[in-house]
């Protein structure tokens, strides 16, 4: 994706084609520090990237059992990875359709029902609303289409057994976004006869930049060996 296909507004532009420098026959590619803090830009690539592309959400193995969730954040927003009291693995906006509030603030558990804190509002954990406050004083088609109900993700798909959603409902399937990378997500499933589970439990941590520092750092092994120096020393005996 160029900068010229990004839903860019006139005034923001200027500053993200600035902050690359690219010159295919002088090999040369350059990004300027802003693009790991500037928030401006920052809010460029969620509108423009992450609200249009596939997201990962999770594995199968990390719903092993109905009714079991897990909150997460995915693109900048909150959303629940379930499996429902009949199977069906779903993701929802973690968003009461009344006011808006967060419906979970566990980040994970086993849940038939989910209340909102804010007015009492509950839902089935299918997303289908089950109990409001006051329901004598709303009329009888308040309910009409679901409209109350919790909001399921615009697109959730699964590719051997892992999950991704995309917050733009026109996007392309998951497949065809995947393309050859579908080879590579075999060769993972495959390695064990008994499938793949993924291991329970989190390390978390934060950074004062955004998300390109973290993939950068993740793919540079150039600075292991200078910077980790003692890491190595300790495998090596090990």
């Amino acid at each position: 994706m160029t900068t010229s296909s990004m839903n860019i507004s006139p005034t923001l532009r200027p500053k993200v084609e600035a902050s690359l420098k690219i010159d295919p026959d002088a090999r040369l590619f350059q990004v300027a520090r802003a693009n790991y803090v500037d928030p401006e830009i920052f809010r460029a690539e969620m509108d423009s990237i992450f609200s249009r592309c596939w997201l990962y959400v999770g594995h199968d193995s990390e719903l092993r059992e109905n009714d079991q969730f897990e909150m997460r954040r995915v693109g900048g927003r909150s959303i629940i990875f379930l499996r429902d009291k009949g199977g069906q693995v779903r993701c929802f906006l973690n968003v009461c359709p009344h006011r808006g509030a967060q419906v979970t603030r566990h980040p994970s558990g086993r849940a038939r029902n989910f209340s909102c804190i804010y007015h009492g509002w509950t839902f089935e954990n299918t997303g289908k609303v089950k109990l409001v406050t006051e329901a004598e004083t709303y009329p009888d088609s308040f309910h009409a289409g679901g409209r109350n109900d919790l909001v399921p993700v615009p697109r959730f798909e699964q590719y051997r057994g892992f999950w991704f959603l995309n917050y733009d409902k026109d996007a392309i399937g998951l497949a065809d976004y995947l393309g050859g990378a579908r080879e590579y997500i075999d060769l993972v499933a495959d390695q064990a006869q008994q499938g793949m589970v993924v291991v329970e439990g989190v390390q978390e941590y934060s950074a004062r930049a955004n998300w390109k520092m973290l993939a950068e750092n993740s793919t540079d092994v150039l600075h292991v060996e200078t910077l980790h120096a003692t890491y190595l020393d300790l495998i090596r005996t090990i």
